[in-house]
């Protein structure tokens, strides 16, 4: 993701500033002047506190935030600045910095304001400086902020209530009612309305007060409160199956296990929090939050001990009392029910988030297919099933549309499938999951059964086609075949999600690919940030070839931008392939910022073994641009290679690889670190990058490949207790789901997992625990991972 950074400089105070509790002057929209407190916080000790990272690191990453640098550049690249943090690491601590910069920006609006209505007294500027969260900036806040005209205490302090009301609250004088009875007047027409308009009065000065606030905020979070969902039966009766907030329909069974449910807060999971409240957005379920009666009773006992000290007529204390219970059913109660649902509700988009990302890294880097031509099917009924055959290298060979479902057209699907295959000696199929994937599957496995692409051991595997009708009708799929049918576009997709997933799914927006939990529940803008930033760690760390990359692998790049990319490809068109990385710096708009953040993610070297030795003919090229090593380390990787004499020309070579590798136990990185003047972490990342060969693909060190099947089996077959091997498909907080080529994933339920963690990708054995047919459901439970 290309991240804005501009944010990162919210922040006006220097790292090195030393008050605690400053004031300086900054100009309003007005032009005035104003006086602006500071938190006795600085955002690098804050960080360090929220994120258990040193101070020392947290400066660290403060000043490569703020300098633009990206996520993948500083775990690669600045190791040694950050603590070799990972980039998921990195990427919380960022976020919370973010979070950070927004508390200090809305900080000096809240102290502004407070200074305009002239309440910011020294009480006040002791309860600010001492916030370190936006809920505890909120709450002191709270009884500062302008309230709604039409409030209950806004029209008494109209009618000249207020007066009365302070006056019992701080047991100035006695009052006596029926003074303020007016007759004819709304609201004064007698006593009794003269009490109410009192404690409507007082009761919003004590929800408001500081002190309870905090005192409420602290009973919420010392305390767990029972979580409740009924079906919503009422709505049931009244709406007819043709209204959309009816709760009759199939949809509504989805959340059959929250029509009676009850836990408590602090038990919850974050897959339970989204689906209460994705039910109750759907009218299926209606939920609440019971607050026991022993919070009110230390509410209250608070309350009373606050503005009940002292000698006071029964008449005051019998208005105070009756107005702390109004406090706090009218308004206490709510905040705290409203909070709990928006914290449990940010605890459940967080671990969604955090899944989804994990999930998709795992499908990007899934271990490509190379070497081999490959048939995509893009299964369907009516339309039929769209084949797409590639190449070695990923072009279109040939395409069709067979229809296999329809019995009289059976035979002539065969042939055609088994026409293609042998033609191009293609032995491996990409079957997508969508509508007809089954039923195409199962005549598939019924044809390689009866070995009907004999001599061809023809093997397939199922591939999730999420998004690929999207991309198929984007202008860069357009682009590439102006002519194609879209539906043949989506095969040729499929074929290519196996061939290299990364390289073809980047073209996909990451929220499309249906390997998250509710994903579509999250903020969009929040959602597609991160994912964002998963699809640039993935493109950035694999890297990519800039001579043969797409647009959307290279805006992926860290550094990168959709128009940059258009820039090198536009370049690339003009000028032919590239022959080094520093040529990239010709380019309009690529200045040496951009270069330093996205060169060492980006390989240059021949295309073809033909070009292999005339290609470092020009004093430009070196091989060195085929590896990770960044330029800015070239002079130190050239003076380790003269210390262990090695020559550079010779890069990759196995003698050099194994050469490397022999003498790396034997070197001392500390002396030679200080001997090139260099760190301990760059010298590790260059002995690192010249001990592998050119190009090496870090794909291939993971273990998320490719299920691949030569036959199926049907749901109704499957017995308990049976063990069967498959592939984890999807990972959620509440289980994993796995393909066992049936006509449905099955689940292992986080108490099947035995402690086991899974990805997406993982091969594992697997053993039943239930089945049931009719609603499409198989329990499973983990046996091993393979």
């Amino acid at each position: 993701m290309n991240v804005e950074y501009k944010t990162f400089n919210m922040s006006k105070r220097k790292l090195e500033s030393q008050d605690v509790v400053s004031t300086k002057k900054i100009k309003s929209s007005e032009e005035d002047q104003v006086k602006i407190i500071e938190p006795k916080w600085k955002n690098f000790e804050l960080l360090a506190e929220e994120t258990n990272i040193s101070q020392k690191t947290a400066r660290s990453l403060i000043k490569l935030f703020e300098d633009g640098n990206t996520i993948p550049f500083i775990a690669r690249y600045r190791r040694n600045l950050v603590g070799n943090m990972s980039p998921t690491e990195l990427s919380v601590v960022r976020s919370q910095y973010e979070d950070i910069c927004s508390l200090e920006s809305k900080f000096q609006t809240i102290v502004k304001n407070i200074e305009k209505a002239g309440c910011l007294n020294n009480t006040v500027k002791k309860s600010l400086v001492s916030v370190k969260s936006m809920e505890e900036l909120e709450h002191v806040y709270a009884p500062f902020k302008p309230e709604n005209k039409q409030s209950l205490a806004e029209k008494s302090k109209v009618l000249g209530l207020d007066k009365p009301a302070f006056n019992i609250l701080n047991n100035v004088c006695p009052e006596n009612l029926q003074n303020y009875v007016q007759s004819g007047k709304k609201g004064l027409e007698s006593v009794d309305d003269i009490e109410k308009g009192i404690r409507c009065i007082l009761s919003s000065f004590i929800a408001h007060d500081n002190e309870v606030l905090s005192f409420a905020r602290k009973l919420r979070t010392d305390h767990y409160f029972m979580i409740e969902s009924k079906h919503a039966v009422s709505q049931e009766k009244t709406k007819t199956p043709k209204s959309k907030t009816y709760t009759g329909s199939k949809d509504a069974l989805k959340y059959e296990t929250y029509f009676d449910f009850k836990i408590s807060s602090n038990n919850i999971k974050p897959h339970q929090i989204l689906a209460i409240n994705r039910g109750e957005s759907q009218k299926v379920l209606n939920v609440k939050i019971e607050v026991p009666d022993f919070i009110f009773s230390k509410y209250n006992h608070f309350c009373i001990n606050k503005f009940l000290k002292g000698p006071g007529s029964m008449e005051r204390s019998r208005l105070v009392k009756l107005s702390i219970k109004d406090s706090f059913d009218k308004m206490i109660k709510i905040i705290i029910k409203r909070e709990i649902r928006s914290n449990l509700k940010k605890k459940a988009e967080k671990a969604a988030m955090e899944q989804f990302s994990k999930n998709l890294k795992q499908l990007l880097l899934m271990i490509p297919v190379k070497g081999k031509a490959i048939l995509g099917i893009d299964p369907g009924f009516a339309k039929g099933c769209k084949l797409a055959l590639i190449s070695e290298t990923g072009s279109l060979l040939d395409h069709n549309v067979i229809y296999p479902t329809k019995r009289d057209k059976m035979e002539e699907a065969e042939n055609v499938l088994t026409t293609m295959l042998r033609e191009y000696k293609c032995d491996l199929i990409a079957l997508g999951n969508g509508k007809g994937g089954r039923e195409t599957e199962s005549w598939l496995s019924e044809l390689i059964k009866k070995k009907a692409f004999f001599p061809l051991e023809v093997g397939y595997t199922v591939v999730l086609e999420d998004g690929a009708s999207v991309y198929s009708c984007s202008p860069e799929a357009q682009k590439e075949f102006p002519i194609l049918d879209p539906n043949i576009i989506s095969a040729v997709s499929l074929a290519r999600r196996l061939q290299d997933p990364l390289a073809e799914l980047v073209k996909v927006d990451p929220q499309h690919l249906g390997v998250g939990m509710y994903q579509h529940d999250m903020k969009k803008k929040l959602l597609k940030e991160a994912l964002s930033e998963v699809v640039s760690e993935c493109v950035s760390f694999v890297g990519v070839d800039l001579n043969t990359a797409s647009q959307c692998l290279l805006k992926g790049i860290a550094g990168l931008t959709d128009k940059r990319a258009a820039q090198i490809i536009e370049h690339r068109e003009e000028n032919g392939p590239f022959t080094h990385r520093k040529e990239l710096l010709k380019i309009k708009g690529i200045g040496e910022r951009t270069f330093q953040q996205c060169a060492g993610f980006l390989r240059v070297g021949p295309i073809t073994l033909q070009e292999e030795n005339s290609f470092y003919r020009d004093s430009n090229t070196t091989k060195l641009d085929r590896t990770i090593i960044h330029p800015e380390s070239y002079d130190v990787a050239r003076k380790l290679l003269k210390k262990i004499k090695l020559k550079e020309d010779n890069i990759g070579s196995n003698e050099f690889i194994v050469k490397v590798n022999s003498i790396l136990p034997t070197l001392n990185i500390s002396e030679l670190s200080n001997e090139f003047e260099t760190d301990d972490e760059v010298l590790k990342l260059i002995l690192d990058a010249l001990g592998k060969p050119l190009n090496y693909d870090l794909r291939s060190e993971y273990n998320f490949k490719p299920l691949f099947k030569k036959g199926v089996t049907r749901i109704e077959d499957l017995e308990v207790g049976a063990t069967l091997s498959g592939r984890v498909n999807n990972v959620t907080t509440f289980g994993s789901f796995v393909d066992i080529g049936v006509n449905v994933d099955g689940l292992i339920h986080v108490s099947g997992l035995k402690g086991r963690s899974l990805g997406i990708g993982d091969l594992v054995n697997v053993k039943i625990r239930n089945v049931d047919v009719g609603r499409k459901r198989i329990g499973l439970e983990l046996e091993s991972i393979q």
